[in-house]
């Protein structure tokens, strides 16, 4: 995306900042008008010594200086109040896009980005791009209006000066303009590896112990740095680049200075202008060139801030999933006491095409009824349930709910009868009553605890210093992979959905927890269409239904005395399963 692009992009954001806008001009318009009288009454001050001191004179100019400059103060003051306004603003609104974005996206999208580039680029290019707006909106009415109004004084009171300063002005430009081409990619590389950067801080602290564990210490210690240098040079560069603007522009501007001194300084001597004069125009000489220094020197910066556009507009024009909320659907299927039927149709999935998944999976699971999944590791039993939850769409086939095509059915509508209990547990950062009822908010205290209770949950939460009221986090290190479990069934206990996914749910879980669990999760299951996924086989046996799953594809399908009797490949399974 160009600039033009990004800015036409950006200027959309601004919202109902319309007004805050006008009132930046006239503040802008204001502070650079008073600035650039000051210069003229100065030079008539100086003229007011010669040939001898007009005190009258010298007290009027004095005043009018003075005035100049407070209302040039309070308009600076009110100019910067306003722009950070709206800068922050419209930050705000790109920032809630972005992440309000991540909701609409494809699973697929979220499981093949980093979590470090997506913090980086809501926060740190956001952030990069509210600096670039206020800097921006600081110097552009202001100095614009600064260009015009200097020249025309200059103009007043000496025209070939004026137009001696006129002509070299360019020069300045364009070396700001070819610097800031240049410095653009540079900073567009830097943001992209501070996003990497950020990343893998991310993900080395949050998996800490197994670089300790397995000694990776000093290997993660050198990718860092390599990372590290990297960004030290990408970013010495782009500063590099934009900080040579200031002074190069400077340079030319110190000679066009010079000029107007050596011009303006014969014109003195052949009585053209008077000493008061020639001290305005050299500082008009320098006020002039300020506002193109300035907005070159803005040019550059905002080179920064348009790489970051660049990722965020690209990363808010990902395609996102079908919008279906919208779509009708018939409630009276989806009433929460009614009954779920579920059926796998030919289903085949790949999440890289042409590396299948699942090839032509069928299976039913009646109403009410238990469904155990197995096989090895990676023969799609978590893909089976990431498609039920529709987070990827089938390549081909269809899964029916009650005689219902799900694609038919609104993502919210589905996922509100289903509840999960996956072996990654997370929880949010609040005490562990509104952890237990996160999916169901309006359960009373009594269903949570009696829920913790059925769970197994209620003893080790009740030696927590706060108990229910504990706060925890997904980070916390005092509570154990099999408590953290614990919890998750009790929340989808206390959620009371109508159709329950137990994906690994006890894999974390000591033999004696597991059989509290077992027991819980039976009266659980009662009357609820359910699929369970587990690798240790004792906790299906009693399914209604097992499903065995073999290279992406379903071998075989029964109870488990009828597979065991087959001596097919899920008694080989159960054979290795007890020899183990």
């Amino acid at each position: 995306m160009n600039k033009k692009d990004l800015l036409k992009r950006f200027l959309s954001y601004l919202g109902n900042s319309g007004k805050l806008l006008v009132v930046s001009f006239f503040a802008a318009v204001i502070y650079s008008v008073c600035s650039i009288f000051i210069p003229f009454f100065a030079g008539k001050a100086i003229d007011s010594f010669i040939p001898s001191v007009d005190f009258e004179v010298l007290f009027d100019n004095m005043i009018r200086i003075a005035v100049l400059t407070v209302i040039a103060s309070s308009s600076l003051f009110i100019l910067n109040r306003v722009n950070n306004r709206i800068a922050y603003d419209s930050i705000m609104r790109i920032r809630n896009d972005a992440y309000g974005k991540i909701g609409k996206l494809p699973v697929s999208f979220i499981d093949k980005t980093s979590i470090g580039d997506l913090q980086s680029m809501i926060i740190s290019d956001s952030e990069t791009i509210g600096d670039g707006v206020i800097l921006f909106l600081n110097q552009f009415f202001s100095g614009l209006t600064a260009i015009l109004f200097t020249l025309g004084i200059m103009l007043f009171i000496d025209y070939r000066i004026a137009l001696f300063v006129l002509i070299f002005t360019p020069v300045s430009f364009i070396f700001a303009n070819l610097i800031a081409k240049g410095s653009f990619k540079s900073f567009k590389k830097q943001s992209e590896t501070r996003a990497l950067q950020t990343s893998f801080i991310t993900e080395m602290t949050m998996n800490f112990r197994s670089g300790y564990v397995f000694g990776t210490k000093d290997m993660v210690c050198r990718r860092f740095d390599e990372i590290n240098d990297d960004y030290r040079k990408v970013t010495g560069k782009a500063t590099f680049l934009s900080s040579i603007t200031n002074p190069s522009t400077r340079f030319v501007n110190a000679l066009i200075y010079a000029g107007v001194a050596l011009f303006g300084s014969d014109l003195v001597i052949v009585s053209l202008l008077t000493i008061g004069e020639l001290a305005s125009l050299l500082a008009y000489a320098n006020q002039f060139m300020k506002p193109f220094n300035d907005l070159s020197s803005v040019y550059t910066e905002l080179s920064d801030s348009f790489a970051c556009m660049d990722r965020i507009f690209e990363f808010l024009d990902e395609k996102e999933i079908d919008d279906d909320l919208q779509i009708s659907s018939d409630r009276s299927l989806w009433s929460p006491c009614g009954d779920f039927e579920i059926e796998f149709r030919d289903v085949s999935f790949s999440y890289v095409p042409e590396v299948p998944v699942l090839k032509n999976v069928s299976f039913k699971v009646r109403s009410g009824c238990s469904c155990a999944i197995v096989g090895p590791t990676g023969c799609g039993k978590t893909t089976i349930i990431n498609l039920l939850l529709r987070f990827y769409e089938p390549d081909s086939g269809a899964i029916y709910i009650n005689g219902v095509d799900i694609s038919k059915i609104p993502r919210n509508t589905l996922r509100s009868f289903i509840g999960l209990v996956s072996q990654d547990t997370w929880f949010r950062e609040d005490t562990v009553l509104e952890n237990i009822r996160f999916g169901n908010p309006e359960a009373s205290v009594k269903t949570c605890k009696a829920s913790s209770e059925a769970s197994g949950a209620d003893s080790f939460i009740r030696r927590l210093p706060n108990k229910y009221d504990e706060y925890i986090d997904s980070s916390r290190d005092d509570i154990s992979e099999g408590q953290r479990q614990l919890l998750s069934i009790t929340r989808a206990m206390t959620a009371d959905r109508s159709i329950l996914i137990l994906d690994e749910a006890t894999s974390s879980v000591d033999i004696l927890t597991e059989v509290k669990i077992q027991k819980a999760v039976k009266e659980l299951l009662q009357g609820r269409t359910s699929i369970i996924i587990a690798h240790r086989l004792s906790t299906i046996i009693d399914a209604d239904m097992i499903v065995v799953i073999e290279s992406g594809h379903v071998s075989e399908i029964g109870k488990h005395d009828e597979l065991m009797s087959n001596n097919g490949f899920y008694s080989k399974l159960y054979a290795s399963y007890i020899e183990d």
